[in-house]
């Protein structure tokens, strides 16, 4: 089995690992015999929060190529799961006449590792740039039948170089032996 296979497999299983972090910090953050207070339901959050944004860069960290842009993109998607999370509970606070504020806190905390998650996938993605590169890197050739060019990385089997447009088969069927 591939890294990637298996880093695909443990980013499936955030969602239970995370519902199983929330049951856990539950059970010891909130006091007993009572309604949860707000305090005590931001702790629990902070913890599951905490909890998914470890497991997310453990996961992931080796396969990004970490730029400057790319960390504050990532501080950015923090902060803006969090702030989405404080909007969830404020709009249910306002629609939900007689829903408890611990309620809505209970509820709305869970946009937050969502809106991580999705978040980082869109920050952490691969650039064209970078995609070319890193098939450069490792030898990756796909070239033009007309002129040679290189067309590893384009997004179209269009060649820029001559203007030859070709079909997926095409381009596989005039590779040399051993590239594509």
């Amino acid at each position: 089995m591939t890294t990637t296979i298996v880093r695909l497999i443990l980013a499936m299983l955030i969602l239970p690992a995370t519902g199983a972090v929330f049951l856990l910090g539950f059970v010891a953050v909130i006091p007993r015999g009572g309604p949860p207070s707000i305090l005590s339901l931001i702790v629990l959050w902070g913890i599951v929060y905490s909890f998914d944004a470890v497991y997310w860069l453990l996961l992931w960290h080796r396969m990004i190529r970490w730029t400057n842009l790319r960390i504050v993109y990532t501080v950015g998607v923090a902060a803006l799961a969090i702030v989405s999370a404080c909007v969830v509970v404020a709009i249910l606070r306002v629609i939900g006449h007689g829903i408890p504020i611990e309620v809505c806190v209970l509820i709305g905390g869970g946009v937050a590792p969502i809106a991580w998650v999705l978040g980082t996938v869109i920050a952490w993605r691969e650039t064209p740039a970078e995609r070319a590169e890193r098939l450069a890197a490792i030898g990756a050739t796909v070239l033009c039948p007309l002129c040679g060019y290189n067309m590893a990385g384009l997004k179209t089997a269009d060649c820029p170089e001559c203007g030859g447009s070709f079909t997926l088969d095409q381009l596989a069927a005039s590779q040399p032996r051993g590239t594509g």
